[in-house]
């Protein structure tokens, strides 16, 4: 794609900055100009940045680079941005990385590393292969079923407990399901990084595989994999995939509504719940957790200040927990600061990749928090 696809759009911010705060609340919005505060750090800089390669005014630089990769591509600036500009500025961020691949001047040598772990390993950790379904020990999996339950990289590789509290859930709810070891990585650290050239061959792959097990349903508990097969598999590959793509919160809400899925014990705490942008704000599922946490007898949901379309990010996405260590956990200390001024005792999410942050930055604060994802939630009170 590179800027050539987004030119017509680089040309309409009028950098009123807007997009720099939470629309008539004026609390942060963006991790990245909060952090650095330099115009070039927030969306509005990007954009003429983007605007200035495009027109040949300015060349590319160590610091263009660092800019442009100082950004977890939250999308918090899409929200806040009143201008037809908005539903465009994560493509054009997106766009701008890719160029600086093509133009041999990105990604930052880190997110290489993805690149080399998918190719080898088929996962960006460039952890064995044959190790991606360890977590589920010997047990046999039927070649097809109606639902595929794509686990994702850092399910299979890191937080592994998603994976399991996942695969218990649909066991005890007897789903038609089944996960297939040919599974790669999604193409999400690819796509986010400007290596959009490697991505392809990858996604046919797991189009392929898909296929095979004949699923009408493909489900993901990480919301970066459900992401990128909703938006960016379709255009890709130019037609939609054939099976319904839901996170596994959409999935089990429908269970829910239908009777088959009934909570028999109580989780007597007060939790609150942290919206992924790559659920929320990308693909607008805000709902769904919700409804099921409501519905858990004892739970108490309370919401932080910044929640749904307004959510701080968790700081992982973007390649930014790799380019940016330190600055991504002190991104999440914010939102774990956020969650204790609520007074609650779980931090909850959706996604892995959020998982692994916002624990990291409870851990490293000492704060009295405890992380959960929500399918551990519903596990625990389902027989």
């Amino acid at each position: 794609m590179g800027l050539e696809a987004v030119k017509d759009w680089i040309h309409q911010c009028s950098r009123c900055s807007s997009c720099k705060y939470i629309y008539r609340d004026y609390n942060s919005s963006c991790p990245s100009g909060e952090k650095f505060w330099f115009e070039t750090f927030w969306a509005s800089g990007r954009v003429w940045m983007a605007k200035g390669i495009v027109n040949g005014d300015i060349d590319w630089s160590d610091s263009l680079i660092r800019a442009l990769y100082a950004c977890p591509l939250c999308g918090n600036c899409s929200i806040q941005c009143k201008q037809d500009v908005s539903a465009h500025l994560l493509d054009i961020f997106e766009a701008f990385r890719e160029e600086a691949v093509k133009a041999g001047k990105g990604p930052l040598p880190v997110h290489k590393t993805f690149a080399d772990g998918i190719q080898k390993e088929n996962n960006p950790y460039n952890e064995p292969h044959k190790s991606r379904l360890d977590w589920l020990g010997d047990l046999d999996l039927p070649k097809t079923a109606e639902v595929l339950y794509y686990v994702g990289c850092t399910s299979s590789y890191r937080q592994k407990e998603i994976a399991q509290a996942t695969f218990s859930l649909l066991k005890k709810l007897n789903v038609n399901f089944t996960i297939s070891p040919g599974e790669w990585c999604c193409t999400s650290p690819l796509l986010r990084t400007g290596q959009t050239a490697i991505a392809a061959p990858v996604v046919r792959h797991n189009l392929a595989v898909l296929q095979q097990t004949e699923a009408k349903i493909v489900i993901f508990s990480c919301a970066g994999c459900y992401r990128t097969f909703k938006e960016d598999y379709p255009k890709i590959l130019g037609t939609e995939l054939n099976a319904e793509v839901l996170h596994v919160t959409e999935f089990l809400l429908e269970l829910l509504k239908n009777g088959t899925l009934r909570f028999t014990r109580n989780f007597p705490h007060k939790i609150t719940y942290h919206d992924p942008c790559h659920m929320g704000r990308h693909v607008g599922v805000y709902d769904a957790p919700r409804e099921l946490l409501k519905s858990v007898l004892g739970l108490e949901l309370i919401e932080m200040p910044r929640n749904r379309e307004n959510a701080w990010c968790c700081g992982a996405g973007g390649g930014v927990k790799s380019g940016f260590k330190d600055w991504a956990i002190d991104i999440s200390k914010d939102r774990v600061r956020e969650a204790e001024h609520v007074d609650a005792e779980y931090l909850v999410s959706t996604c892995p990749f959020c998982y692994r942050n916002l624990e990291d930055a409870i851990t490293t604060s000492q704060s009295r928090l405890k992380m959960l994802d929500v399918t551990q939630i519903l596990n625990s009170v389902i027989d």
